[in-house]
């Protein structure tokens, strides 16, 4: 097909939306017998692995702090433009930090310290805290849900901390309860 301007196919004054690809590498068993549906890079795709024998083995979709007090609840929306003026555009409004070296450890440990009851990380680098969040930021629980939080944390790239416009977000466990992250179907 040849395209000549100005064509239907190409308008130079046509909102643009930036894109980008992460491959995430499988260093898996090598496939044969049983499936499971994990996440692919899109939302609304999932990739079917095949395993052999034994439990079956998974990406690291999100990290288990559960041994550190802090619960996986799934990856909340945040909004970048939000109308009525009033209404909240973070999911966590309490505090945030941002650090090169961001974990969900350190994230964690800094909304804990503060004494919140939520924390989250985004865009690799960022972490928020807060009390509560809004009901419409309630994440999604399927695995497919978890693609938007696919962004490598920047101090440990065997992690994700949220992706563009998505929270890794977690809740802090009740003491002497028992502290079990959100199950992905």
């Amino acid at each position: 097909m040849v395209l000549t301007y100005p064509s239907p196919e190409f308008d130079p004054n046509r909102f643009c939306i930036k894109v980008t690809l992460v491959m995430i590498p499988w260093t898996g068993p090598i496939p044969s017998e049983t499936t499971t549906p994990v996440p692919s890079a899109t939302a609304t795709t999932l990739t079917t692995v095949t395993t052999s024998s034994g439990p079956t083995p998974t990406p690291s979709l999100f990290a288990d702090m559960t041994s550190e007090g802090w619960a996986f609840i799934g990856c909340a929306p945040e909004e970048r433009r939000v109308e009525p003026a009033d209404t909240p555009g973070r999911t966590l409004q309490g505090t945030m930090t941002g650090s090169d070296t961001m974990t969900n450890e350190f994230c964690m440990s800094y909304c804990g310290n503060l004494g919140y009851t939520y924390a989250g990380t985004e865009w690799s680098r960022e972490c928020f805290c807060d009390n509560s969040y809004a009901p419409t930021r309630q994440p999604a629980t399927t695995l497919a849900s978890l693609a938007n939080c696919n962004f490598r944390c920047s101090g440990d790239a065997g992690q994700f901390c949220g992706g563009d416009a998505w929270l890794s977000l977690y809740e802090a466990c009740e003491e002497g309860e028992p502290c079990v992250n959100a199950a992905f179907t």
